[in-house]
C-alpha cells in the first residue's frame, strides 16, 4: 500500500570486494551471473539436482560470506626502514600533527579523556597519565614497528626502539586539534542506525553496510562506528520481489495459542524487525509475552534467540546497570525471559525505565566513582515475558504490546525450525529490511493514519504504528502466499480495524489516566472515625451525603461530612448559589494529606505535595482553585464538584 521512494539501502548494495587468491574466481562474478540467470533455466538446473539446497540464491549467498584474516603490520619497516621514501622521524605532520598513515585515529578530548580508535577500530578512553608506553602500546597493537618509524630512539646512531614522550605529545595534540568530543553523541555500535540523507546504515561489530555497499569502520558523516564484537550479517544477495522469511516464520508463529490468534503472530514480527532497526526506528516499543507454564514461552524464547543470534543480549534476572553496561554504544534488542512480578520491584523497575527510555532515545544519567557521571543512551527494543507482569505505570504500558498465550493441548507437539534454518531466516529479515528501506516512511505513515481512524492517540501510533509497519516490511511480497492484507500490494488495512480498535485492545483496558488514579487513590483511603460501627473511606462518606435524603434526622449532613472529612485533611464547600453545587476541596498541601498519600508517587514531602499538580492535569471544566478553612487555618487547593466524582449507579453499572 506505502509508495516507494528512491535510494536507501533498499537499492540493493553491491556484495563487497574481497581479497582473493591467484585462480580463485571472482565472487562477486559469479554470484551476480547464478542470481541473473533466465527462470527457466535457473528451474532446470535445480531439478536436474546439480544445485541442492536452497537453491541458487543460497549459492550466491554461501559464495558472498567468505571471510580473510586481518594482516596488520605486515608492511611496516623493521627499525632504521623507510616508509614511502621518508626516513625514520623525518615526517611531515597530517592536518592533526601526526605522521602521515597513522594507524590511530584521535577523536577528541573531554574533561581530561582522550578518545581514540586504535589499529582495529576499537574506542580507546585514556586519561592522560595513561598515555604511557603501556597505554600507547595498547592504542597501536600489532604496529610497534609502525611507532619505531614514527618516533624513533636510537642508541648510538641505531634505532633500537620508539620514544613514548613524544608520542604521548603527539596524540593529546591531536585530540586537541579535534576539539571536545562526547561519544554519547558521536559514537554508533552494532545494529541499524541512519545517515544523515535518510538512508540505513547496519553495523555488524566487524563491517559497515551503507547503500554504497561495504565501507570499512571508522569515522563516517561525522559519527565514529567503532569495531566491535561481530554480529550476524545480512543475507548478502537481495531479495525484492522473492519468497522471503515470513512465509516460514509467520504459520511457526501461528502454532502457539495465542489469545489473539491473528494480531499476536503479526505484533511478534514486528518486535523483532524494530529490534533490529534499532537506532534507526524512530520509536522502539517493547513486547511482554505473558502465560502460564505449558503455554510455549520458553521454547518461543529459544527460537527468538536462535534467529537473532548475537544481535541479541539475552538474560533472565538483571539489573537496568547490567543491560546498558553490556550495550555500551549499540543499539540491539534485549529479551528478558522470566521478568516476574515480586514484592520488592525496584530492580524490575529500573529495567521497566531503561525501556521507557529507550523507547524514544532518550538519555539517561548516572552518578559514578571519582564524581564521573556515567552517560547512557538507549536505542534497543525491549522484550518481556513473564507468568506474571510487575506492577507498571500507564506510560510503561503504553509504550509496549501484550501478547498473551494460551495453555497448549496435552497432544500438541511443539513446532520446530532448525537452529541452523532460524539463523538464516534471521539474516534474511536484516536483507529484508535493508530492500524495503526506501519505503519505510510511507509505510509507516501509512499505519499511523490508519491506526488514528482507529481511535488511537499519538502514543499508541507511536507503539503499534512501529510494530505493524516493520512487520508490513518484513512480509512484503510474502502476504499474498499467507492470505494478509499486508505489504505494498495491500489494498487498504480495513482487515485489520476489528483488532486494532482501541476498544478491543486489551493494553488499554487498564490504562488510567495520572489525575484519576490520583483521585482514586485519595477516595479509596479510610478514614479514621468511626461511623455506625463501621470506618469508612473518603469515596463512601461523599456517597452517602450526596444520596442522603436532607428530611432524614439520621442522614449524614453537611456539618457530619465536614467534620470526618477534615480528619483526612479535606473538607467540603457549601454551595453560593443555586447555579453551584457542593465541592470537595483538597488541599495543595495539609500533613494529613500527606500520610495518605504516603509511599505513592504523589507524596511529594511534607509541606509540598506532589498530589495538587496530578489532580490539576483534569480536564479544566472539572474543577477549580479553591479555598476553605480546615481545623482552624485557612487551605487553598483544588475544589471538584461532587457531582463530577460520585460514580452513579447507572454509570457503574454501565
Amino acid at each position: 500500500m506505502a509508495g516507494d521512494n528512491e535510494g536507501g539501502a533498499g537499492s540493493a548494495p553491491p556484495p563487497p570486494e574481497r581479497p582473493r587468491k591467484r585462480g580463485q574466481p571472482d565472487l562477486r562474478v559469479v554470484a551476480d551471473r547464478l542470481d541473473g540467470l533466465p527462470e527457466d533455466v535457473r528451474a532446470t538446473m535445480e531439478a536436474a539436482g546439480v544445485i541442492e539446497g536452497g537453491g541458487l540464491d543460497d549459492v550466491a549467498a554461501d559464495l558472498l560470506d567468505a571471510d580473510e584474516l586481518r594482516n596488520i603490520g605486515h608492511d611496516d619497516p623493521l627499525p632504521g626502514g623507510q616508509i614511502d621514501g621518508i626516513r625514520p622521524g623525518e615526517w611531515k605532520p597530517d592536518q592533526y600533527g601526526l605522521p602521515p598513515g597513522c594507524p590511530v585515529l584521535p577523536l577528541g578530548t573531554n574533561d581530561g579523556i582522550f578518545y581514540f580508535l586504535d589499529t582495529i577500530g576499537q574506542m580507546r578512553a585514556l586519561k592522560g597519565s595513561e598515555l604511557g608506553q603501556a597505554g600507547i602500546n595498547e592504542l597501536f597493537m600489532g604496529r610497534h614497528l609502525w611507532l619505531t618509524w614514527a618516533f624513533p630512539k636510537s642508541v648510538r646512531d641505531v634505532i633500537t626502539s620508539w620514544r613514548p614522550e613524544r608520542a604521548r605529545e603527539a596524540l593529546m595534540a591531536a585530540c586537541a586539534r579535534r576539539g571536545t568530543w562526547n561519544p554519547l553523541n558521536g559514537v554508533r555500535g552494532r545494529g541499524m542506525w541512519r545517515g544523515r540523507d535518510g538512508k540505513l546504515i547496519v553495523h555488524c561489530g566487524d563491517r559497515l553496510f551503507t547503500p554504497r555497499g561495504e565501507e570499512p569502520l571508522g569515522e563516517l558523516e561525522g559519527r565514529v562506528y567503532p569495531t566491535r564484537a561481530p554480529i550476524e550479517k545480512p543475507w548478502p544477495v537481495p531479495m525484492i520481489q522473492k519468497r522471503g522469511p515470513a512465509a516460514r516464520l509467520i504459520p511457526h508463529f501461528q502454532t502457539w495459542k495465542w489469545v489473539r490468534p491473528k494480531l499476536d503472530p503479526i505484533l511478534l514480527m514486528g518486535s523483532i524487525a524494530v529490534g533490529y532497526m534499532g537506532g534507526a526506528a524512530p520509536y522502539r516499543p517493547a513486547i511482554y509475552t505473558l502465560g502460564d507454564k505449558a503455554t510455549g514461552k520458553s521454547a518461543l524464547h529459544d527460537d527468538l534467540k536462535a534467529l537473532q543470534g548475537e544481535w541479541l543480549v539475552q538474560t533472565a534476572d538483571t539489573t537496568s546497570a547490567g543491560i546498558y553496561q553490556q550495550l555500551k554504544y549499540d543499539c540491539v534488542p534485549v529479551a528478558i525471559d522470566e521478568f516476574e512480578a515480586k514484592a520488592d520491584n525496584r530492580k524490575a523497575k529500573g529495567v521497566v525505565e531503561l525501556m521507557r527510555l529507550s523507547f524514544s532515545g532518550a538519555p539517561m544519567h548516572r552518578g559514578g566513582d571519582n564524581h564521573q557521571g556515567t552517560q547512557f543512551q538507549g536505542r534497543s527494543a525491549f522484550r518481556f515475558s513473564s507468568i506474571n507482569q510487575p506492577a507498571m505505570e500507564p506510560q510503561d504500558l503504553s509504550r509496549m504490546a501484550i501478547l498473551r498465550l494460551q495453555r497448549q493441548p496435552k497432544d500438541a507437539v511443539k513446532p520446530i525450525i532448525p537452529e541452523e534454518e532460524l539463523a538464516e531466516l534471521g539474516r534474511k529479515i536484516i536483507r529484508r529490511i535493508i530492500d524495503n528501506w526506501p519505503r519505510w516512511h510511507a509505510t509507516y505513515t501509512a499505519w499511523r493514519e490508519f491506526l488514528a481512524s482507529c481511535g488511537h492517540d499519538g502514543r499508541g501510533q507511536d507503539t503499534f504504528g512501529m510494530l505493524m509497519a516493520a512487520a508490513d516490511m518484513v512480509i512484503d511480497v510474502d502476504a499474498i502466499e499467507l492470505g494478509l492484507e499486508i505489504g505494498p500490494a495491500a489494498e487498504n488495512f480495513e482487515a485489520w480495524r476489528d483488532v486494532l480498535t482501541v476498544e478491543n485492545l486489551t493494553e488499554f483496558q487498564d490504562a488510567t489516566e495520572n489525575w484519576r488514579a490520583c483521585l482514586t487513590h485519595l477516595l479509596s483511603r479510610r478514614i479514621e472515625a468511626w461511623r455506625g460501627g463501621t470506618r469508612h473511606t473518603v469515596g463512601d462518606v461523599l456517597t452517602e451525603f450526596w444520596e442522603s435524603d436532607p428530611k432524614d434526622q439520621d442522614a449524614l449532613g453537611f456539618g457530619g461530612t465536614r467534620k470526618l472529612l477534615e480528619q483526612t485533611g479535606l473538607t467540603v464547600l457549601k454551595p453560593k448559589d443555586r447555579t453551584e453545587h457542593y465541592e470537595l476541596l483538597i488541599p495543595n498541601q495539609h500533613p494529613l494529606l500527606h500520610e495518605i498519600f504516603r509511599d505513592s508517587k504523589w507524596q511529594g514531602e511534607l509541606m509540598s505535595g506532589s498530589w495538587s499538580g496530578a489532580l490539576r492535569q483534569m480536564p479544566v471544566d472539572l474543577w477549580r482553585d479553591g479555598s476553605a478553612r480546615i481545623n482552624g487555618t485557612k487551605f487553598k487547593g483544588v475544589a471538584i464538584p461532587l457531582q463530577n466524582i460520585i460514580v452513579k449507579e447507572d454509570d457503574a453499572r454501565s
